[in-house]
């Protein structure tokens, strides 16, 4: 029998917009007091909402499985709709089930060999600027590389020339207008921003779009994938969808991987012992002159696991929000019709009964050997279920080869030994993390 009994509501909420100033200025705390307090479920208030706080691999499990049947994930995900527009992940669940076979064709195992080349291509044009010697912010510098890496990979090596100089302001413009606790449709002078950047961008992909349709037989690309491949139900998408499609396909494809591009690197730095297993692993299998493919990926077992080990620790999507449409029992709470639920990497990625000294970086706890990471829903950075992340190898690729490239031409050393981290209401990143590089050869 279903217990009444609701999460308890944790202390320390003002009068009216509850946990709001807490939730936006230092979540990673409030999350870890709550957990202090009351263990794996509890709640906070934000305005008119209360929202239960899970962690914990079993509740991670029931949160991904009961989503579409108990969770509702469409009502929550209003703001990133008022942003990209209704495509993919911002598809009500009918929608997104009749696409989500298209989804999974763009980021299939075929697909990703053309994507590996435009990353290599890229990674390799970025190390060539840098020249000899030098300093760089490297969490600017991967928001800039991920860019162009998703230009190349889903436009195609035109993309420079097809992009507008103030197509990526926009893309800014729209990152910092993302936020999940105010309703997107108020007439705040970020949300107007957001949605005139939005029309610009969508009058930019339609002219790529229409580029396409009108010469086939010139391109192969993304867009063309999504112009020639029909959904579920045998229909296509037609030239409105496809660019709102390209809007946030383009926007999760660098948004989320530059910061934990940028913290795979820094935390690597800050590691010289494991920084040496990877080396000794990119001289091995990546020399100069390697042209990487699956075969050469394969091998860099390691690279992988720092990678895996920095999602862990430094995740850039740390929350993820539901809406309760049936009452569900969690650890013997029930959380009632209309509460939000939200899972938390803070607690759930450091949890000592699922991590042994969950604190301490150590990749080597992801290996077949120890098998820390078997459980997935341990870990909530790409998501889980039907809805997790169908772009997750893509970003994985793309950072192990930002790594292999980097280190296999740099000598590198961390001028800023203790990057904080950067918290806005969309993805976290590094700040000003400073990186001394010398070629090698």
């Amino acid at each position: 029998m279903m217990t009444t009994q609701t999460p308890p509501v944790l202390s320390g909420g003002m009068p009216l917009i509850g946990h709001l100033r807490e939730f936006r200025t230092d979540p990673v705390t409030l999350m870890k007091r709550g957990y202090e307090q009351h263990g794996n479920v509890f709640a906070i208030r934000m305005l008119n909402s209360t929202i239960a706080i899970v962690s914990g691999a079993e509740n991670n499990r029931t949160y991904f499985m009961e989503t579409d049947k108990a969770l509702n994930v469409n009502e929550p995900l209003e703001f990133l709709r008022q942003a990209f527009g209704e495509a993919a992940i911002t598809s009500p669940p009918e929608k997104y089930k009749n696409e989500r076979p298209l989804l999974q064709s763009l980021f299939s195992r075929a697909k990703m060999v053309g994507y590996i080349r435009a990353m290599q291509a890229e990674v390799e044009a970025w190390i060539e600027q840098l020249g000899e010697a030098g300093t760089i912010n490297i969490s600017d510098e991967m928001i800039q590389l991920t860019k162009a890496v998703a230009g190349h990979a889903f436009i195609g090596p035109s993309y420079k020339d097809e992009l507008p100089s103030a197509f990526w302001d926009d893309y800014t413009v729209i990152s910092r207008s993302i936020d999940p606790i105010l309703p997107p449709n108020w007439p705040l002078p970020k949300f107007i921003r957001r949605d005139r950047a939005r029309e610009r961008m969508l009058t930019v992909f339609h002219q790529i779009v229409g580029a396409r349709l009108a010469n086939p037989d010139q391109y192969e690309d993304m867009i063309q994938l999504l112009a020639t491949t029909p959904l579920k139900d045998g229909t296509m998408l037609t030239v409105d969808q496809i660019a709102e499609w390209f809007l946030g396909l383009m926007f999760a494809g660098h948004e989320t991987t530059a910061g934990q591009a940028a913290w795979t690197v820094i935390q690597l730095l800050q590691n010289p012992a494991y920084l040496a297993t990877v080396q000794g692993e990119i001289d091995r299998f990546v020399p100069v002159g390697t042209q990487i493919d699956g075969g050469v990926m394969r091998h860099l077992t390691h690279i992988y696991l720092a990678i895996n080990e920095t999602t862990r620790m430094r995740p850039s999507a740390e929350i993820l929000f539901r809406l309760v449409k049936e009452p569900l029992e969690l650890d013997g709470y029930t959380i009632p019709v209309g509460w939000r639920l939200m899972v938390n990497a803070a607690n759930s990625h450091n949890e000592a009964t699922a991590f042994s000294n969950p604190e301490q970086y150590d990749p080597l706890r992801f290996s077949s050997e120890r098998g820390e990471g078997k459980n997935s829903f341990k870990i909530m950075g790409f998501g889980g279920g039907m809805h997790k992340c169908t772009g997750m190898n893509f970003a994985k690729n793309e950072m192990a080869i930002i790594v292999a490239l980097l280190l296999q031409q740099f000598d590198l050393e961390l001028l800023t030994p203790n990057p904080t981290i950067y918290r806005g209401l969309g993805a976290s990143r590094p700040s000003e993390a400073l990186i001394r590089y010398r070629r090698k050869i």
